[in-house]
């Protein structure tokens, strides 16, 4: 008995089905690998967010009025556009107590709040060793030779933020401005915001992240007399 061969219809209709599995398994694939690259993209993004939103929780938080003649104040300036903010915020910032050294052959350590005169900026000049959202923290609250501005002491938060907003909290409504010089007061209350940018499938994407946190010694503060 002889066997019969398939005919060509037969094998067209095998092919046809094969690519048709083929190409659903293939869909299938890329579509699960881009929801792993997206997750990935998304992640690295929110950690950069997160860290660069709790470096400036932790150091506004701190913020403190000395009352004396070297205190720089609490200074919030506006700048860029409602899309593209680039705003600047200069603040005296209790950094931590100094505690007793637990070495008996070191001297009596001397106890006292460590302040900080604290800046926060969107460095744009991609020469310069630190730039994107950068920090200045001068080793000294008062130098002798007074303020100056020196690289060194410029850290780098990150670079993939481009785009920086504050808004202040005066117990009543939310302002984009604070001087404690005029006002002689803290803000209650401070709102940032940051524009984190990252690639997605070779285009540049601006993801943006908002935290609120209060100021306790703001809402405590009496207003200084002028």
């Amino acid at each position: 008995m002889k066997s019969r061969g398939f005919t060509l219809l037969e094998l067209l209709v095998a092919l046809v089905i094969f690519a048709t599995v083929i190409g659903a398994a293939y869909s299938l694939f890329d579509t699960s690998r881009a929801l792993v690259t997206r997750a990935e993209f998304r992640s690295q993004v929110f950690q950069t967010a997160r860290t660069a939103l709790q470096v400036i929780e932790d150091d506004v938080r701190g913020a403190t009025m000395s009352g004396s003649a070297f205190d720089a104040g609490f200074i919030g300036i506006s700048g860029g556009s409602d899309k593209e903010p680039t705003d600047q915020l200069q603040v005296v910032s209790v950094n931590r107590y100094t505690g007793a050294s637990r070495d008996v052959n070191m001297p009596p350590p001397v106890f006292g709040i460590d302040l900080a005169l604290v800046q926060y900026w969107i460095e744009t000049d991609k020469s310069k060793p630190a730039y994107g959202l950068v920090r200045d923290r001068p080793r000294e609250l008062t130098p002798l030779n007074g303020p100056v501005q020196r690289q060194e002491d410029i850290d780098e938060i990150s670079r993939d933020v481009v785009y920086l907003h504050f808004r202040y909290y005066d117990g009543t409504q939310w302002l984009n401005q604070w001087d404690s010089t005029q006002s002689g007061t803290l803000p209650q209350a401070v709102e940032a915001t940051i524009y984190v940018r990252g690639e997605w499938r070779d285009q540049e994407v601006l993801e943006p992240f908002m935290t609120r946190f209060y100021l306790a010694v703001g809402a405590q503060t009496p207003q200084k007399k002028q």
